[in-house]
């Protein structure tokens, strides 16, 4: 649990006459070109404003260099800073750094107003920025909601938020734009943002002529040449200054990074529900499983026994936990091994007396504990998550990471804590011990190494998941599996499950939960079969001619509004049991579509092909061994699946996986059955049922809302218990509070429809000056008529308008009677269109409408 970082004025002559003896941290040589560089483009005062791309390795500083030049340069001009980031994560370090940087601040700058803002319950909301902050901190889908948003206000005018205010505010006052991972840039979102070009939605640029825009990044260049192009043109200077990583590393400044991946035998299996989250919606571990992770001990020993048994491998280490119990837990542990260590983690709102409150850390403790790590008193430092956000801890060898991550960022923070070289304080070579459990699906967690014979090009995303020869690998174990455990019943046909090629998509994902926001590009693989090549390549061939939604190039996808689209084109151009392997061809169209989407020249992704797939004939094998005896067919089957020239090895891991693969294949040569008994393991099953979100009312709260509404759809009237969803009547980015006043009852399809639009259906009086146009697609097809004009005529009126509305049935007329003050002119106006919507969309026949008020 993070301490709130979410604002802090500071009092800068206060700060200066504290620091009389202070000095400042000295910049190494490649930051000092950088700030010569930095000061050549960006000339304030020149009629052409600055913009370009500051490229630096992890572990080397960009951060600090960004916010050091910018304390020097910029905020003396009273010149506002924007800093944008793909994750909250990322947040927090430029929060500390600029408080850090902050005592360097020139005069006469006399206060300095920082605000970090996400939608992570730790920071600021968007809604509380103000005129008078001088720096805001914000994560970038934070920020392009908040630019041009959708929602109108409760009397229907267009809201402007906070941030667009601030942002006009800046043309008076100058704005300086940071982007960090700027790589990230070229995305639809973010590109909008920056640049976008539409009257109706202009980018920072198009509103702010003047502004200044600064890219930092540790990998500058891109195999998409569009993306590539893409990148210019938002920071037009190209890369005004790059630190090579092997020059660093010579020079000390960085250490080499090892990665030693450490398997702790658990295995965990997850229900449809949460693989849908961690595959489908690309969104990290969910807290409970996290949770359920932290709490096993086992798994936590483990922990522990690797590094006792390496200590002096891996000497000075830190260790990233999740939990502040998981931290105490393995400190004890590693007490009893005699091994010197304490755990730092933030201050927990607890009950008197319980475990919580004894072992609360205050941030006196922290500092306190932190100070003994870095003057060598302790060997290890546990922490949760806390010393990803800059915090300087030299002389680090080693760093642990406890758990798979589905987020790069993330993990890139916490391997930068190792990367510090010997003249930082650190060392030559870092340790960065992986621990990875065994999961019973297929889940697509960052790898760090690829497999050597992958085709990567160098200073790419991350990969997501698992590299084509892993996935080989997995569909044959998979395959194997089905056979062993059907007795051999189950026939397993090699040509059909090893893939010929396939595709390599990149893909910027958004993570937009209430308690997590990022936004990461990741490498995935599609796999292509011999029955599949033909129509995956002509389902490409027409997405590149079809006219995609604008939908397809965002972020974030909605699960709900993909999913008939995409079971359409699976009945179109796929048989959706032979070509469904693996059960992944939903989320391969997906990421082929978003590949083409995303990319603003409309290309397809490039296809790899498996070239050495006619060396993998099994059957081949299967024909030879079936000649030899037990021994001879031992030592046979042992020297091919040990031949260097060949991928056995990489795709059945073990000896007894490949010899049972042989016998499977054996068995259809024979038509004859085996019975192979697979060992039983322990696995947990982890379901995520009705997770919690922070800015979510609790359940009783939300039975009071219902039962305060009479549990019905306050718009539609509609009354199904199950299926009723609690809204914020003002929405949270509109600054509306999660609270029972602020809350109403609405069906699935009202919410849906009431976006981020801040309208009270409690309220039976209109609050608009003047008629909004009459939106006809709050309706579906065949709904019920009364039902469906009671939604349309309540969204019209920006308000619960509709007393009743009844149908006569010798006259086919339609009577809606409105609340009084609710004006029926307004509709009437509208009636061809109504009568249209009844009989050609619902379905039903009608001759008149009558609009009045009741009395």
């Amino acid at each position: 649990m993070h301490e709130p970082i979410n604002y802090k004025s500071i009092n800068l002559e206060q700060l200066r006459d504290q620091s009389t003896n202070h000095h400042s941290k000295i910049p190494f040589q490649h930051q000092i070109e950088a700030f010569e560089a930095l000061s050549k483009t960006f000339k304030f005062g020149s009629e052409k404003p600055g913009s370009g791309i500051l490229v630096l390795p992890t572990g080397a500083g960009k951060t600090f260099t960004a916010t050091r030049w910018l304390s020097d340069h910029v905020i003396p001009k009273n010149i506002k800073i924007l800093w944008l980031a793909p994750s909250f994560y990322l947040l927090e370090q430029a929060f500390a750094t600029f408080e850090k940087s902050a005592r360097d601040i020139p005069e006469p700058k006399k206060t300095l107003n920082i605000r970090c803002v996400s939608s992570s319950p730790s920071h600021a909301e968007a809604s509380s920025i103000q005129l008078t902050d001088d720096i805001v901190i914000i994560t970038i889908q934070t920020a392009i909601s908040n630019l041009h948003p959708d929602g109108t206000d409760i009397y229907g005018k267009k809201f402007e938020t906070a941030f667009r205010k601030f942002i006009d505010s800046c043309n008076k006052t100058g704005l300086f734009v940071v982007v960090d991972e700027a790589h990230h840039s070229p995305a639809y979102g973010c590109k909008n943002l920056l640049i976008g070009e539409k009257d109706s939605a202009l980018g920072l640029r198009g509103l702010l002529p003047g502004l200044n825009l600064l890219g930092l990044t540790a990998t500058p260049t891109h195999n998409d040449k569009a993306r590539r192009g893409w990148l210019l043109k938002i920071f037009e200077h190209g890369i005004i200054y790059e630190a090579k990583k092997d020059i660093l590393i010579l020079q000390k400044v960085l250490a080499k990074p090892k990665y030693i991946e450490v398997s702790t035998h658990i295995k965990v299996e997850v229900d449809d529900e949460v693989y849908d989250k961690l595959v489908k919606q690309h969104q990290d571990l969910p807290e409970k499983i996290i949770e359920i992770l932290a709490k096993d001990n086992g798994r936590n020993n483990f922990i522990v026994d690797t590094y006792v048994s390496n200590k002096k491998t891996y000497g000075k280490t830190i260790i990233f936990a999740d939990r502040w119990f998981q931290c105490v837990y393995i400190k004890e542990k590693l007490l009893e091994k005699g091994i010197r260590v304490d755990a730092i983690y933030s201050h927990i709102d607890a009950n008197p007396g319980s475990a919580e409150a004894r072992n609360k850390r205050t941030q006196s403790d922290n500092q306190r504990i932190m100070e003994e790590f870095r003057d060598g008193k302790l060997d290890v430092l546990i922490n949760v998550r806390m010393l990803t956000e800059g915090v300087d801890v030299p002389n680090v060898q080693t760093v642990f990471i406890t758990r798979q991550t589905t987020s790069s960022i993330l993990m890139t923070q916490m391997i930068g804590r190792a990367l510090r070289g010997e003249k930082v304080g650190g060392s030559s070579e870092a340790n960065i011990v992986l621990f990875f459990d065994e999961w019973q699906r297929i889940i697509d967690f960052i790898k760090l190494e690829p497999e050597p014979r992958e085709i990567i090009e160098p200073d790419e995303p991350y990969t997501r998941g698992y590299s084509p020869l892993e996935y080989i690998s997995i569909r044959l174990v998979e395959e194997l599996s089905k056979s062993i455990e059907s007795g051999g019943d189950y026939q397993i046909e090699y040509k059909k499950i090893c893939p010929i090629g396939w595709y390599k998509t990149e893909i910027v994902y958004a993570d937009t939960d209430n308690k997590h926001e990022s936004m990461e590009a990741f490498t995935e693989f599609i796999m292509v079969y011999e029955h599949t090549k033909d129509k995956i390549d002509a389902f490409i061939k027409f997405i590149l001619s079809a006219n995609l939604l604008d939908e397809w190039s965002k972020q974030y996808l909605d699960d709900k509004w993909m999913q008939p689209q995409v079971e359409q084109w699976i009945d179109e151009y796929f048989d959706s049991k032979a070509d469904d392997i693996g059960q992944k061809l939903q989320s391969d169209l997906i990421k082929i579509v978003r590949h083409i989407a995303q990319n603003p020249d409309k290309y397809a992704p490039p296809y790899h092909s498996f070239e050495e797939r006619e060396l993998y004939d099994l059957d081949k094998i299967a024909e030879q061994a079936i000649q030899l005896t037990g021994y001879e067919k031992h030592e046979y089957l042992n020297e091919k699946f040990l031949d260097s020239r060949t991928l056995w090895k990489t795709f059945y891991k073990t000896l007894m996986r490949f010899e049972t693969a042989v016998d499977a294949a054996s068995r259809n040569i024979f038509y004859r059955k085996k019975n192979v008994i697979d060992p039983i393991s322990s696995v947990i099953t982890i379901s995520l049922v009705n997770p919690k979100d922070d800015r979510e009312l609790n359940e009783v709260q939300k039975e009071e809302v219902k039962k305060r509404d009479k549990y019905a759809c306050l718009c539609c009237g509609v009354n199904t218990k199950g299926k009723l969803e609690i809204d914020h009547i003002k929405p949270v980015s509109m600054g509306g509070e999660t609270s029972i006043e602020n809350s109403q009852t609405l069906c699935v399809t009202c919410n849906r429809c009431k976006v981020q639009n801040e309208i009270d259906f409690r309220c039976n009086t209109t609050k608009l000056s003047i008629p909004k146009n009459l939106d006809l697609s709050f309706t579906s097809e065949g709904e019920k008529a009364i039902k469906a004009l009671t939604r349309v005529v309540n969204f019209f009126y920006h308000c619960k308008a509709v007393s009743k509305i009844d149908w006569e049935v010798y006259t086919y007329t339609y009577n809606i009677y409105l609340y009084p003050s609710n004006n029926p002119e307004w509709l009437l106006q509208y009636k061809a269109e109504l009568l249209k919507l009844i009989k050609n969309k619902l379905g039903c026949h009608a001759e008149y409408i009558n609009v009045s008020t009741i009395k």
